[in-house]
């Protein structure tokens, strides 16, 4: 029997799947299988419990969560058996999820399933008394009082009135601004909720990564200490009731965690699994223009039969005029030196090919993505290349390459917008998505950015350029 588990409540209320993997984690990590809501759901931590299959039974472990989980209302401590229609609890007060047992034969995957009173009118006085009618009795000042009381009265009426206006629209005032004011400590909280959140998984992050892509654990690191930097701002903005402030400053501490959380989502890719499928089809290009004027760049194999992509500027200069005189390939981890030469330019980008000769062929990329449509804004990719040149530390002469981190800024038909994290990009490097496929090939940087914002070509103009010298 498969798993189907039901987000019953929480932030995700209503999200179903369906599961056949032998084990589900569950909690608020990127990398989790079922994943609560990172910013909301409070009461999971980041890697909360996992349900797993022992032969025919599921059973639910704790994977040591600050808050506990719960089986049909009993927290559990060890591997707990669980039954059709059982209800975990993910903390005291956390989400619950249902449990359902289907068939194998059900598909994995997602499942589509405060009115005023107004005061009453004043009864008129009583009429003047007629030229018949009994005159008041009592000395002359007695009879001016109540001849002053009675013309006076419409008066009071309306001093009453407005008296009792004035304290309604004043208490609704105060209520106003009470209820304004406990909606902008509510706003607050949840911000300072959600920003701890973020950093406390930006922590996971950070360990998750074993140092493999440095650049990215730097800018992970530097995300954070702006952010902590934008908290203290923001409460110091508070406490002095400097509202403009206040929003200001929420804004640019919204922007930061976006910033983050598209680091975050970066550090998920499994930057190792891609670089042992792919690294040994990346190459060092050198490109001799004249005696003493070479420039280097990246290339990668795209067929056994030596065929390297690479940038059009790289081997024809950046007006696109110059033609090389020699051209010079070196593969990753390798002191071997090829004779390349130019097969092809592309005229719609800035893509080249060039042919190298190797006895029983050359290792290529493992795919070559036709839709890098696919890609969309926040989506993390990895880059593999030699943005240094010759001036990259190497060993023994060994081309050695460096793998850089990014994530997608704008996903256009013509152009890749990457957010890079690491050392500025080397022209012709492919750019790899989550699943390890080539979308797109480096080729230039926004000027001034450091390497933070730099451009890829989609690979989409590579199918196209290969489709010319078939």
């Amino acid at each position: 029997m498969k798993a189907k588990i039901r987000i019953v409540s929480g932030a995700r209320a209503g999200y179903t799947e369906v599961f056949s993997a032998s084990t589900v984690e569950v909690g608020r990590h990127p990398t989790s299988a079922l994943r609560l809501d990172p910013e909301r759901d409070l009461e999971v931590s980041a890697k909360h419990a996992t349900v797993l299959r022992k032969g025919d039974r599921w059973y639910v472990r704790d994977a040591g969560s600050r808050n506990g989980t719960f089986v049909n209302g009993h927290r559990i401590t060890g591997d707990t058996a669980l039954d059709d229609t059982d209800h975990l609890r993910l903390g005291a007060d956390g989400p619950i999820l249902e449990i359902r047992l289907v068939p194998d034969t059900t598909p994995d995957g997602v499942v589509s399933d405060a009115d005023v009173p107004t005061p009453s009118r004043p009864q008129p006085g009583r009429m003047r008394p007629t030229s018949g009618s009994r005159r008041p009795e009592g000395s002359t000042t007695q009879r001016v009082r109540v001849e002053v009381f009675r013309q006076t009265r419409k008066l009071r009426l309306v001093i009453v009135v407005l008296f009792v206006a004035l304290v309604v629209v004043g208490g609704g005032l105060s209520y106003r601004n009470w209820r304004e004011g406990m909606r902008r400590d509510a706003e607050y909280a949840a911000l300072q909720a959600r920003t701890d959140s973020l950093l406390r998984s930006a922590d996971i992050a950070m360990q998750d990564l074993q140092g493999e892509v440095e650049g990215l654990a730097t800018r992970l690191r530097s995300s954070q200490g702006q952010i902590t930097a934008l908290q203290e701002s923001l409460a110091t903005a508070y406490q002095s009731g400097r509202r403009a402030d206040v929003t200001r400053i929420s804004g640019e501490l919204e922007a930061a965690m976006q910033a983050l959380r598209y680091q975050q989502a970066a550090a998920t890719i499994d930057f190792r699994h891609i670089s042992e499928a792919n690294q040994s089809a990346i190459a060092l290009i050198w490109v001799e223009f004249r005696p003493g004027e070479v420039y280097t760049g990246t290339a990668f194999a795209v067929r056994r039969d030596g065929y390297l992509v690479t940038n059009r500027h790289v081997v024809l200069g950046t007006a696109g005029t110059v033609r090389p005189r020699r051209i010079a390939i070196r593969f990753a981890d390798s002191r071997q030196t090829y004779r390349g030469r130019l097969i092809a330019t592309s005229s719609e980008a800035d893509l080249a090919l060039v042919k190298v000769e190797v006895p029983g062929g050359v290792p290529t990329v493992q795919v070559l993505s036709d839709r890098p449509d696919t890609l969309a804004q926040g989506d993390p990719v990895a880059m593999i290349g030699f943005p240094l040149g010759v001036d990259l530390p190497m060993s023994d002469d060994i081309a050695r390459t460096t793998l850089l981190a990014g994530t997608v800024s704008k996903a256009l038909a013509d152009v890749l917008q990457i957010d890079g994290y690491g050392a500025a990009g080397a022209s012709g490097s492919p750019i790899f998505d989550r699943a390890g496929a080539v979308v797109g090939v480096l080729y230039g940087g926004e000027t001034g950015a450091e390497g933070r914002i730099v451009y890829g070509v989609p690979s989409s103009y590579i199918a196209r350029l290969l489709q010319t010298i078939e």
